[in-house]
């Protein structure tokens, strides 16, 4: 008993309901703009509408009213958001029960945004759904799919019942959606009412002949004639978006029957994207889906999809054709493991694969595709490093190919299976000679080439004063016109290249500190000499040199003399600084960072905060003032004030 009566909605619940609804009301009342705050609001309501128990039907009628009075005015604030307008149609669904004022609103939707990928998906759903309802009833009803009763009752197109119209949206007429219906529209509600005929059938004053043409509609309707003239609107209104074929298959998919509706949508895609790769390899393979991975049938689907994409790379020789098959096979390679006869098929129609597509190469390949057959070749036990240096002779510019070449050349080097010294020698002038210089925007081909040097550091095979001029040459270089050209098409460009020059800073700055404190003193960049990488060569000053765990408090000495060379020689970044600040201790070398911060770009207000912050914690509060006026001439006006006001805040 006290069970049941805790379950019950008191009078406090309800009055604390009607408090929440009136502060919702005030709210979108004072921001109408805010589309969030509508969603919210629904979402409260319908809430509290499941939470209702079986005997506050009225309470729940009233929740009912609310939600359908809010939905209509906040459609009417933003008639441009789908999702308004869907979550309606899905109230008059699914609380309502009318399936004829979801459909009227989806269709009122599609008038203002008719190319809203959200609407047409649900709106074909709609009308699946409503097939699906009628199917249900009349299976109850015993009603046999190809034979026709008198009670047409049982066959509504609208899929609506018999409900009380107090809690419909009653939404007028928008300004933005004119006065012109949708073709869709027009032909569904034609398709309709050549069904909705059938009902003077029941008065039996109809011919045989008639009632035949009667069931043969029905017969249409209950097979997705209505889902179909919305797939054909919709791709005539999204007409080139692959993704959204997809989703009205998979939605086609869920329900019984509809798999002529499903292969209609497949037949259009073969016909509308024939030379696109991603559409004829999702076809060739799209019957999988349908198929256990335990079933019998498996195997023979397997064998079905690569029939179906030699057909199509027979059709489409491109190279993202043939990328789609390498990486279709390498997926079910990877994935039929514990097949081993299937994991040899699909190994040897690999193999098959990539000598085809290198028997052809001036024609089959792409930078993608050189990248997916060397991870073939490796796997396979081939010489990846002759498939990779040709590659970067076919796309000299690809920073990809090439990063992919030097790390096997690495890795090979590194594992013993070159020859030592002289490949050492071989890896470190193709780095600098063609890799860089054909890349010099990638970042992740630098730091594969500085990782293998502090490598070689590391093993005492080169010295630190090498390292630190290897740092202060790639900063020159990725400064040079030739790393501006290779980004000269991304209007961003010079950002790019300065946070690529803030990260190499940073990273030589990382590795100073890293240095063993018993280390010998690095070298000021004007000593250093501009040697190339020998690891053959007698370099006096290893024989203390050596890499070991990160110190506890880092080498500073290093740190100053490496933040001193970029200072004087390069061209330093906000970001650069900002590390040195983090790791530097004394106040006097903290105060010149942050001095030089500030003259990198005046008109920034962070690093004068971070000086200002600085003067404050150490009570230097007269040398703080000098700082602030001379921010107050150099920050923009638009931002002064926050900067006055954060400053204010350091002394509050």
């Amino acid at each position: 008993r006290k069970q049941q009566h805790s379950a019950k909605t008191t009078l406090s619940d309800f009055s604390i309901t009607q408090r929440i609804i009136a502060i919702f009301e005030r709210a979108v009342v004072r921001h109408p703009e805010d589309v969030q705050l509508w969603l919210q609001f629904v979402e409260f309501i319908k809430s509290r509408r499941r939470m209702s128990t079986g005997d506050a039907d009225e309470e729940d009628d009233g929740h009912s009213r609310l939600l359908s009075q809010v939905f209509a005015r906040a459609i009417s604030a933003h008639p441009y958001e789908s999702q308004l307008w869907i979550k309606a149609a899905a109230h008059e669904l699914e609380v309502n029960m009318n399936g004829s004022a979801a459909r009227a609103l989806l269709q009122r939707a599609l008038r203002l945004i008719s190319d809203d990928k959200e609407l047409w998906i649900e709106y074909f759903r709609l009308e699946l759904l409503l097939v699906e309802k009628i199917k249900a009833r009349r299976r109850v009803l015993g009603i046999d799919g190809e034979k026709e009763t008198g009670d047409s009752d049982e066959v509504q197109a609208t899929g609506s019942e018999d409900t009380e119209d107090a809690g419909f949206i009653d939404l007028p007429q928008l300004d933005e959606e004119g006065g012109q219906d949708l073709m869709v529209e027009k032909l569904t509600e034609k398709a309709l009412a050549q069904l909705d005929q059938k009902t003077a059938a029941s008065a039996g004053n109809l011919t045989e002949e008639q009632r035949a043409a009667m069931s043969q509609q029905t017969n249409a309707y209950l097979q997705g004639a209505v889902a179909q003239i919305v797939f054909e609107q919709a791709i005539q209104a999204i007409s080139d978006d692959l993704s959204f074929r997809q989703e009205l298959i998979a939605i086609a998919g869920q329900f019984a029957g509809a798999e002529q509706l499903r292969q209609r949508v497949l037949d259009s895609i073969g016909q509308d994207f024939v030379t696109d790769a991603d559409a004829r390899a999702y076809l060739c393979s799209v019957h999988l889906s349908t198929i256990s991975t335990e079933s019998p049938e498996l195997i023979d689907g397997l064998q079905l999809a690569v029939e179906n994409f030699k057909q199509a790379l027979s059709e489409l020789d491109t190279p993202e054709m043939w990328a789609k098959y390498v990486e279709f096979l390498s997926q079910w390679l990877d994935a039929s493991e514990s097949m081993k006869s299937l994991q040899a098929y699909f190994a040897a129609q690999r193999k098959r694969a990539v000598a085809m597509i290198s028997e052809s190469r001036d024609v089959r390949l792409n930078e993608e595709l050189v990248l997916s057959c060397a991870d073939v070749i490796e796997a396979d036990g081939g010489d990846v490093l002759s498939w990779l240096a040709d590659a970067t002779q076919r796309f000299p510019e690809s920073a990809d190919v090439w990063h992919r070449r030097m790390s096997a050349l690495v890795a090979g080097n590194h594992d013993g299976l070159a020859s030592g010294i002289a490949s050492s020698s071989r890896i470190d002038n193709l780095f600098t000679s063609q890799a860089l210089l054909q890349a010099p925007a990638s970042r992740k081909l630098w730091d594969l080439w500085f990782n293998w040097t502090e490598l070689w550091f590391s093993r005492k095979d080169v010295s630190a004063d090498k390292v630190q001029a290897r740092y202060m040459s790639a900063f020159a270089r990725v400064t040079q016109q030739r790393t501006l050209q290779a980004l000269s098409a991304d209007p961003d460009s010079l950002a790019q290249v300065q946070a690529l020059v803030a990260h190499l800073q940073t990273r030589y700055i990382d590795w100073a500190w890293k240095l063993p404190a018993s280390h010998q003193p690095l070298s000021a960049f004007g000593e250093l000499a501009h040697a190339q990488f020998r690891p053959d060569d007698d370099d006096s000053d290893m024989e203390d040199s050596e890499q070991c765990a990160e110190p506890a408090t880092g080498n500073i000495e290093a740190l100053r003399q490496a933040y001193r060379n970029v200072s004087r020689h390069a061209f330093p970044t906000p970001g650069f600084y900002r590390r040195c600040i983090e790791l530097e201790t004394d106040a006097k070398h903290l105060a010149m960072l942050h001095e030089m911060a500030c003259r990198v770009d005046e008109a920034e207000s962070e690093p004068w905060l971070a000086y200002l912050r600085f003067l404050a914690e150490s009570k230097q509060l007269s040398q703080a003032s000098d700082v602030f006026w001379r921010a107050t001439q150099t920050i923009p006006d638009a931002e002064q004030p926050a900067f006055e006001a954060a400053y204010k805040n350091m002394f509050q």
